[in-house]
């Protein structure tokens, strides 16, 4: 119960099923800096773990439980991160992440390698057991739900670490960049959903040698940060046919029924939309404009796209769509100002929503 109050919601039952389980932002910090590379889940110590029981404990704030996904390219086929490079600039991000603790003072990570039950030890044929393959199973199927989770923050490692050259890897290893791969695409748009801007945060932006806290890394990882409009599920389904997976045949219907059902789930009870700061222009508000015409946000009460590109095109379609019957039946409010929105534009909005 306490765990709901405190933002923990639809993540709360697959979190304390032991399908996932979290990793101690702190654990990982202090492991990159003595030099260590990330175990599978099976071998981590105890006390790389943050329990949810922990983590409500510790939550400062009355309606946010701090849970961070990484979205990131796996390395090798057997291993993500097998020089621990990954490890280190993940490390430096949660620094930051941590570095206000009235705000945020514990934060637990879905990393799926030490979160999901793996098989140890693939080239040997030591696999995982029936039981960790069910709880596999379940963590997979609760994926759409963490990623897309309004309070859940969404790390995107969007480039590969220096050094590495995928033309070395093995033969069978996914060597697709962050954008053109599968999984990564599929976390990033159930991110790029209905949760605020600054909750999806692409890593790649991070600039050597600054020292961050938690303001400038959100700064600095939300500018021009590849986060795109919402898709609907027949726009991703087709999209996801372009994307690199290295289990396709059984991972590409799994995600499409993922993201469907992630969707539906967030579109259907947000009451307010905070798209703000991201870059977006005419055609972002028209690929925005086709998701609000299709119904999917009854309950949207307020819509927020302060401070981007968006012109006289792009209003007229986000006027279409708002105009349209069942829509958004009851929005309330809708902030634009910061845009490049003419006279046309705010002729065809009042036409549509007076």
């Amino acid at each position: 119960e306490k765990g709901r109050e405190r933002g923990g919601g639809a993540r709360e039952p697959v979190l304390a099923s032991g399908a996932m389980a979290l990793v101690d932002a702190q654990w990982i910090i202090s492991h990159a800096e003595a030099g260590g590379v990330l175990s599978h889940r099976q071998a981590l110590p105890k006390e790389a773990f943050l329990s949810l029981a922990e983590l409500v404990e510790a939550t400062a704030h009355p309606s946010f439980l701090p849970v961070a996904a990484l979205s990131y390219p796996w390395l090798t086929k057997d291993h993500p991160d097998p020089r621990g490079a990954n490890l280190t600039r993940v490390a430096r991000a949660l620094k930051a992440l941590l570095s206000d603790p009235d705000y945020i003072p514990r934060l637990g990570v879905f990393w799926d390698f030490g979160s999901l039950h793996q098989h140890p030890d693939p080239p040997n044929g030591v696999l995982r057991t029936e039981e960790q393959n069910a709880l596999f199973k379940q963590g997979l199927g609760c994926l759409g739900t963490l990623y897309s989770h309004q309070h859940t923050f969404v790390l995107r490692l969007t480039s590969f670490p220096d050094g590495h050259k995928a033309e070395d890897q093995a033969e069978g290893t996914n060597v697709a960049k962050y954008f053109d791969r599968g999984w990564c695409f599929t976390e990033q748009c159930w991110a790029g959903l209905t949760k605020a801007g600054y909750l999806s945060l692409d890593l790649g932006k991070m600039r050597a040698g600054k020292e961050y806290d938690y303001w400038s890394l959100r700064d600095d990882c939300i500018q021009d940060g590849g986060r795109r409009p919402p898709l609907l599920p027949s726009a991703f389904a087709a999209e996801l046919e372009t994307k690199s997976f290295t289990n396709g045949k059984d991972d590409k219907p799994l995600v499409k029924r993922l993201y469907e059902a992630a969707f539906e789930e967030q579109f259907g009870k947000v009451t307010v939309l905070d798209y703000r700061f991201l870059g977006w222009g005419d055609a972002e508000a028209a690929q925005l404009a086709e998701v609000l015409a299709s119904g999917a946000a009854p309950r949207l009460e307020t819509l927020e796209l302060p401070y981007n590109k968006i012109g006289d095109a792009g209003c007229r379609a986000l006027a279409a769509a708002l105009g349209k019957e069942g829509a958004a039946p009851r929005l309330e409010k809708l902030y634009l100002y910061g845009n490049k929105i003419g006279d046309e534009g705010c002729k065809a909005l009042a036409a549509a929503l007076g």
